[in-house]
């Protein structure tokens, strides 16, 4: 059989970069099944970690891409004329190694090369991880083969004939990344006491960071707190939190774990020990919590920082009963240790939400999609 040609775009965030990832393990594993000749390549802005998807054995080619900010910038007026440069380049690359299927995420630098795509006749299929789509997947949405989403309130911005309720992207074989004893040793956790895992992304949240430090002198009297401080502020935020500590309550300093980042195991893994999850609300976020069945609490970004996206997804997942939505605007440490204290301490309400959370969940998702993938690379 003649080799099959897999392009990934839209990676230049976490949140769209990791589910690429996942499509491209398990369409390696369904091309290793069937004995398949096969080639992965990436095609469009710089991804969020070309090193991984170089060890991944993924080809990145970048385009020139310019990004139309929310707010005024004078580079909005140099990017839009990047956007024709970036799709003749996209045009070039494409004709010349024509795969049989493109899958895009969505967002920066995607629209150029799912258009390209539809120029040359190449199967398109799209995923949009929110509840209210981005312009580049709303824009995208007209020109692919199928629509995958996330959220039931996603469906109605796209044509209904061709988009379908999937769910987000997971790592392959989810079920079977198990928590073993080693696992609590490796993080000096007790599986009898309560867990707390703090979730600020890769980068960290300066907001999320400030708010749950200075509720440690009430948090950690209930349980270990797993705090994710994010590269660029681990430094920083970790020293504060010691300081904090030592003032408020320092015979509990060994119930605070600071890290800086987690990768995708590490972070399942805690997120099956935690009893309660404070993160924000991206996408991807929520249906891992979902499909681990943890409660949450989520902070959505402001409409002014990230659009309504978080906040509408925030709502929606919590509408299922799964998890507790504080905005930003009422964040503070007297009501997030409140809301945490009173949550850790009601077990009904505890087993409700993670029932709640699994019945939310649809692990299923990136096998689907590798499905309609291959469908339609053998049609």
């Amino acid at each position: 059989m003649e080799k099959i040609r897999l392009c990934l775009t839209g990676g230049t965030t976490g949140g769209h970069f990791f589910p690429l990832i996942f499509i491209a393990k398990q369409f390696k594993e369904e091309m290793i099944k069937r004995n398949w000749n096969y080639e992965i390549f990436y095609l469009g802005a710089p991804p969020f970690d070309k090193e991984l998807m170089s060890r991944e054995g993924i080809e990145v080619y970048q385009i020139p891409a310019g990004k139309i900010r929310r707010y005024f910038h004078l580079m909005n007026f140099i990017d839009i004329f990047k956007f024709p440069i970036g799709l003749i380049v996209a045009l070039i690359r494409l004709y010349l190694l024509m795969p049989n299927v493109i899958f895009s995420k969505g967002g920066f630098g995607s629209l150029e090369v799912v258009i390209a795509g539809w120029l040359l006749r190449i199967p398109i299929i799209i995923h949009e991880s929110d509840s209210v789509p981005g312009r580049s997947n709303r824009l995208a949405g007209k020109f692919a083969t199928l629509i995958a989403v996330n959220f039931e309130e996603a469906k109605k911005f796209f044509n209904p004939k061709k988009t379908a309720l999937i769910g987000q992207p997971l790592i392959p074989n989810f079920d079977e990344i198990n928590v073993t004893h080693e696992d609590y040793l490796k993080f000096n956790l007790n599986p009898q006491e309560k867990i707390i895992l703090v979730l600020g992304g890769s980068q960290g949240s300066q907001k999320i960071n400030e708010v749950v430090i200075f509720s440690l002198n009430k948090l950690l009297k209930v349980a270990h707190v797993v705090h994710q401080l994010g590269r660029t502020m681990f430094n920083e935020y970790s020293q504060i939190a010691d300081g904090y500590i030592l003032e408020n309550v320092p015979a509990r300093k060994k119930y605070y774990h600071p890290v800086d980042f987690l990768d995708n195991y590490d972070l399942i893994k805690l997120m099956k020990m935690a009893d309660l999850v404070i993160a924000r609300a991206g996408a991807g976020t929520i249906f891992e919590l979902a499909a681990c069945g943890v409660p949450s609490i989520l902070i959505p970004l402001r409409k002014e920082v990230g659009g309504e996206h978080q906040i509408k997804n925030a709502y929606a997942y919590a509408d299922s009963g799964a998890a507790i939505v504080i905005e930003e605007k009422n964040f503070f440490p007297d009501l997030l240790s409140t809301i945490v204290i009173k949550t850790l301490n009601d077990d009904k309400l505890l087993k409700e939400m993670r029932e709640n959370a699994l019945s939310f969940a649809r692990k299923e998702a990136t096998e689907k999609i590798v499905k309609e993938i291959l469908f339609l690379i053998t049609k």
